[in-house]
């Protein structure tokens, strides 16, 4: 029997534009593109390749991980048109194609027909992909699929289960499950039609449960317990009615995200298709970047002790030569949780999450449970980038949870090159005059050293709470003061400016922390938030520190007697290495596991008895 595996996208203004992420054409003219039908048409000699990352096939992952060897595509066209079946790999610099078959498809024109046509080769590195050409004027391509031969025993039942966690974003929740409900939960004909349920932790209380719920969307409040609370309590509801609803995965997502409804299929029938010995297999999707499409943040990733390498990073994706590289594995320890699916069996009461508010949740749970992780071109989702979310709590949360992701799992830095890494990031805020954000990376590092029993009594709204009033808030600069005004010239100045190499000059800017105990040369100077550097700020008495995406800022200031505040505390955290650190790391690897169980979640979350029972969500 064929399986469908893959469907051939085209471009959609509902998700993304890019078209050389779905085709190439030949000579513009020959070929034009229909948004209104979603359709190509093509001339004569008009030319067109699928050799992109949604509509090339990942055969390597495929051929590795599943039962589906034999593959077939299924295209649906009009008029006389030239199909070529090709293979693809990156080899170093050259790229590698063999054509594996070469069609001629003939219909009358106003008939249009599907043509089935296998890709015949022993080989499965790369890509496959087709390229279509028009041997009359006119001809149509209206879209096809990827199909593999199997048998039915070699296909496995599929039931995802969607865990979003969300706080305050409704309107990319609500477009989100237009989506799912059109694509999937209301279609039919969809193959996922009974094969999907949503679950959401609504962290903020603010979405309008009863006219988004359904009875395959469940909507819970939540505390304002960050991601990790807010996945946790996702992956419990889940595990409520895994067995009634027959859930085999979950597959865990970000609320402000844009995603592709293929990458769920593709999900889906990729899980289906796993053979026995990959069976706990998980399937991470890439982040691209909302702002600019064909850009890759991440495929998969290094944790590396908290030296985090973001794999495939910056990678164009409009480019073959990037889809290429894309295809190729490289060790992996863990995939962000903007999109993450994995066997429902592996949440089970000792096996939850760590509450640890934001960053480092997917982390830990990765290191933890990942023994084989599939990535895959066309199976992403589009995200705002992180330097468009500044926030000072961030500071606290990724020092503290790295040391504690790193004692859990025996990853832990030697105490010098703690001391010398703290010191490295508490003097880079120091000497750019934030003196708010060197506090709380030495809170964060503090707040370790307090261990086990003292994160599992915090109430992780009212820490979080506490942590975002102690760093920077960004405000519209007219709420800043009439003496602080963005101008853009002043801004683009900063942007440009160049950090000296000189000798000199960087003796004189270390012996006096960036100028603080030097008389300030400028009144006033316009920085980004993200990627400021030393120079931006040297010997200037007030900053506006200005956030471009939200247009907000907050203002700091030079303070000699708050920077030698911070070098005083920072010299009181390395006594604090020395004293303690080895007890600490001990700590977290004999008692960490009582933060990852059930009992521990329910009291942490507030669960009701009620809900404990499995009331409904």
């Amino acid at each position: 029997m064929l399986v469908e595996l893959q469907h051939i996208l085209l471009p959609s203004t509902r998700t993304c534009t890019e078209e050389q992420l779905y085709f190439r054409r030949g000579q513009e003219q020959d070929v034009t593109f229909s948004w209104a039908n979603d359709e190509i048409e093509i001339n004569k000699n008009g030319f067109v390749s699928f050799d992109t990352y949604f509509n090339g096939f990942s055969i390597e992952k495929w051929a590795k991980y599943t039962n589906a060897k034999k593959i077939y595509v299924t295209l649906k066209l009009e008029g006389t048109v030239r199909v070529t079946l090709m293979r693809k790999e990156k080899h170093f610099q050259n790229i590698l194609t063999e054509y594996v078959g070469e069609h001629v498809c003939r219909t009358d024109h106003g008939c249009a027909k599907e043509f089935t046509l296998a890709f015949d080769t022993v080989s499965t590195a790369g890509m496959y992909c087709f390229a279509l050409k028009g041997l009359s004027n006119q001809s149509i391509f209206y879209g096809g699929s990827y199909f593999a031969e199997m048998e039915q025993s070699q296909l496995r039942p599929v039931k995802i289960a969607l865990d979003i966690c969300t706080f305050k974003r409704e309107r990319f929740v609500m477009k989100n499950l237009e989506n799912l409900n059109a694509s999937f939960m209301e279609n039919p004909d969809s193959f996922l039609y009974d094969k999907l349920e949503v679950f959401i932790s609504d962290n903020a209380g603010t979405l309008d449960i009863p006219k988004l719920s359904s009875d395959k969307i469940h909507i819970v409040k939540n505390k304002n317990v960050g991601g990790s609370g807010g996945f946790t309590r996702g992956m419990i509801e889940i595990k409520k009615v895994r067995e009634q609803k027959k859930i085999t995965h979950i597959l865990v997502t970000d609320d402000d995200i844009i995603y592709e409804p293929e990458s769920i299929f593709r999900t889906c029938t990729f899980l289906s298709c796993v053979t026995e010995q990959y069976s706990d297999i998980f399937v991470g999707g890439a982040m691209l970047r909302l702002d600019t499409q064909y850009i890759q943040t991440e495929s998969g990733a290094v944790w590396n002790g908290g030296h985090l390498v973001s794999l495939k990073n910056g990678l164009d994706l409009r480019l073959l030569d990037s889809c290429l590289y894309n295809e190729t594995e490289e060790k992996t320890q863990f995939n962000a949780w903007w999109f993450c699916a994995f066997p429902a069996e592996v949440v089970t009461d000792t096996n939850l999450p760590i509450p640890i508010f934001i960053r480092g949740d997917d982390v830990e749970y990765g290191l933890r449970n990942i023994k084989h992780l599939a990535l895959m071109n066309g199976i992403c989702v589009w995200h705002e980038p992180f330097e468009n979310k500044y926030s000072s709590a961030l500071y606290y949360y990724i020092f503290r949870n790295r040391l504690i992701d790193n004692a859990l799992h025996d990853m832990n830095l030697p105490a010098k090159v703690l001391k010398r890494e703290i010191y490295g990031q508490v003097m880079n805020e120091v000497r750019l005059y934030r003196y708010k954000n060197a506090h709380l990376l030495l809170q964060g590092a503090e707040d370790f050293f307090k261990g086990v029993e003292w994160l599992k009594k915090q109430d992780g709204e009212a820490l979080h709470q506490k942590i975002m009033a102690e760093g920077y808030k960004l405000q519209y600069t007219e709420e800043l003061g009439d003496d602080i005004q963005f101008m853009f010239p002043t801004y683009e100045k900063s942007i440009n400016a160049v950090q000296p190499t000189n000798f000199m000059h960087r003796v004189i800017a270390n012996l006096t922390i960036n100028g603080t105990k030097l008389s300030p040369k400028h009144s006033f100077n316009i920085v980004p938030t993200d990627g400021v550097r030393q120079i931006n700020v040297y010997r200037t008495q007030t900053i506006l520190n200005y956030d471009y995406a939200s247009r907000k800022g907050f203002v700091t200031k030079r303070d000699l007697a708050e920077a030698k505040k911070c070098v005083a505390r920072l010299k009181k955290l390395y006594r604090l290495i020395d004293s303690s650190y080895e007890k600490a790391i001990l700590d977290f690897a004999e008692h960490g596991k009582t933060l990852q169980t059930m009992e521990f979640w329910e009291q942490y979350l507030g669960i009701t008895q009620d809900e404990k029972e499995g009331a409904k969500v």
